[in-house]
């Protein structure tokens, strides 16, 4: 059975799991750091980035078994949900449980903040599932998360 539900801390090695079952085709190991600043942001009940006024994280478990994760903020004084942090663990790619957590993430930035325009970024090996929601890319960086990895800026 597919579960979503808020993160907790004792969500925190899995979602780590996730991201090095990741690596490095989808993200480059540097970027661990971003990833633990903020699960300890999740962990102290704070908000992680100075530039949002609020933040969500999900995790989604199949019979008890975390195996995505992600989550969005709220930029300050912008009209503006950032999506962060969505992955799957890759032995279960394609299987249809990143779209579940994505429409999740989706439907609860359209219920709390329904006028906010919704951005996200990610790189040139996963941008064409976000195009399937309706998200354009409007920028492409070169490089940008590690050697290979190009980061898109996308908008919905």
């Amino acid at each position: 059975m597919v579960n979503i539900r808020a993160y907790t801390t004792q969500d925190r090695q899995d979602c780590l799991a996730i991201f090095e079952s990741n690596c490095p085709k989808y993200f480059d190991s540097d970027e661990i750091l971003g990833l633990e600043n903020w699960l300890n942001g999740q962990d102290s009940d704070q908000i992680t980035y100075q530039t949002s006024s609020a933040n969500y994280f999900y995790v989604l478990e199949v019979n008890s078994e975390i195996l995505a994760c992600g989550g969005f903020y709220i930029v300050k004084d912008k009209p503006k949900a950032n999506m962060v942090w969505g992955m799957v663990n890759r032995n279960h790619h394609k299987k249809g449980y990143g779209t579940l957590l994505f429409q999740h993430r989706i439907n609860q930035i359209k219920m709390l903040y329904p006028e906010y325009k919704i951005v996200l970024d990610t790189s040139q090996h996963s941008y064409s599932f976000f195009e399937k929601f309706g998200f354009k890319t409007h920028k492409i960086t070169k490089d940008e998360y590690g050697p290979g990895l190009d980061r898109y800026d996308m908008i919905l």
